[in-house]
């Protein structure tokens, strides 16, 4: 290869290299050019600079997942209340869950979800929480905190007890079991509870009573 040849490669190779480093910027930012431009000198290092940046950046995908999933967890936790659930609530708990509501413990995720079915029954209610503090502790477990707010009333009649409009707040542990996300221990604690009378909820109507549109004439 003569003089001209060898200064034509060189030539294009440097062209290359920019190129790359010119997309490393645009796609990738900064680092992405640092490490591009540095190879050629420590390609060892720049190896290790992109693991490293692969496995923080998956970690912090893995943990917005996470909290997502638990996220999801507390609000099947309501959604079950409410909708009368209660075996599917129970399984939303660690076998050997501790759970504490209003002072009073619950030997296990049954005993506590048997009970909110013998005590409200068919009772109407609606329970939902705000402002979650989801911290991942470690692979496998979290805590988490909620604000809290929930809706009880009876049906009206003689005997029936009265409802209550409760604000307070939940304090909370989880486990991942298998790859699923659980509820591991509970600490519900109440800060006010404002009464509500009995009421009975009006029929809700289903797809057989809707009424049809009377029909019109001239396609009008």
């Amino acid at each position: 290869m003569d003089k001209q040849e060898t200064r034509k490669a060189t030539t294009m190779r440097a062209r290359v290299t920019g190129a790359a480093a010119a997309a490393a910027l645009l796609i990738g930012g900064g680092v992405g050019a640092a490490s591009l431009l540095s190879a050629p000198a420590n390609a060892h290092g720049h190896g290790q600079t992109v693991s490293a940046s692969s496995k923080s950046l998956g970690e912090r995908v893995q943990r917005l997942e996470d909290i997502e999933e638990i996220h999801q967890l507390k609000a099947r936790y309501f959604r079950f209340v409410d909708e009368k659930k209660h075996d599917e609530l129970a399984a939303l708990f660690t076998r050997d869950a501790k759970l504490e509501t209003d002072g009073i413990t619950w030997k296990s995720p049954q005993e506590f979800a048997h009970t909110i079915r013998d005590l409200t029954g068919a009772a109407p209610s609606a329970h939902s929480g705000a402002m979650p503090e989801i911290t991942i502790t470690g692979p496998n477990t979290a805590s988490g905190i909620w604000s809290m707010e929930d809706i009880l009333t009876f049906p009206a009649g003689p005997n029936a007890p009265e409802g209550h409009n409760g604000y307070g707040q939940y304090r909370e542990t989880y486990k991942k079991v298998n790859g699923k996300w659980l509820i591991d221990s509970v600490v519900l604690t109440r800060f006010w509870m404002d009464p509500l009378p009995a009421w009975t909820p009006p029929a809700t109507t289903g797809p057989s009573s809707t009424t049809t549109p009377p029909a019109t004439t001239n396609g009008k």
